[in-house]
């Protein structure tokens, strides 16, 4: 059997994911979890100087979940400066880009733009709503323990109602089925 690719989140869908309690869905879906230094200054350090309380929650499932801090290569460095001269994103958005390139990861990302640079650059990537129903069309979360992250979702970022409707048609028909 294939081993899947390692997920590498951006700040964002890490924090989303750290909100909803659902940030073991990353090890048990992908190959593990790859964190470039930015997305754990983002989302750890700064979140802790905030006094984030989803911040424990992820720490804790950082290191029980084998969570790798990367560094960045000189050419993941010399593709994110590249990027980041190319478009709009932030430093950290440009890092998680070149390093999921470079290493051939999925990228997790909710953002429009950084998905759209993403899909130029040839990147694989999925977002928080993607995710959730990864896991339950897996049978790792059960239908309601999809509805009410995607609900919390909606609450903490936008997601499109579309989008949203979408996946809980789906899982509808996945569920009676």
């Amino acid at each position: 059997m294939e081993k899947p690719m390692a997920s590498l989140p951006d700040a964002a869908p890490l924090v989303i994911l750290s909100k909803v309690e659902r940030l073991d869905l990353l090890s048990e879906l992908y190959g593990g979890v790859l964190l470039t230094p930015w997305v754990w200054e983002e989302a750890v350090i700064k979140g802790r100087e905030l006094g984030m309380a989803d911040v424990v929650y992820l720490e804790k499932m950082a290191e029980k979940a084998n969570f790798n801090k990367i560094s960045l290569t000189a050419q993941e460095k010399q593709l994110a400066v590249q990027i980041q001269s190319e478009s709009s994103l932030s430093w950290g958005q440009a890092e998680v880009l070149a390093a999921a390139k470079e290493r051939n990861s999925l990228a997790i990302l909710d953002d429009r733009e950084i998905r759209v640079t993403a899909a130029r650059l040839g990147v694989a990537h999925v977002g928080v709503a993607g995710v959730l129903y990864e896991g339950f069309l897996r049978k790792l979360i059960d239908y309601d323990q999809l509805l009410d992250p995607l609900e919390t979702l909606g609450q903490v970022s936008w997601i499109s109602p579309d989008l949203m409707a979408g996946i809980m048609k789906r899982a509808r028909k996945v569920e009676r089925s």
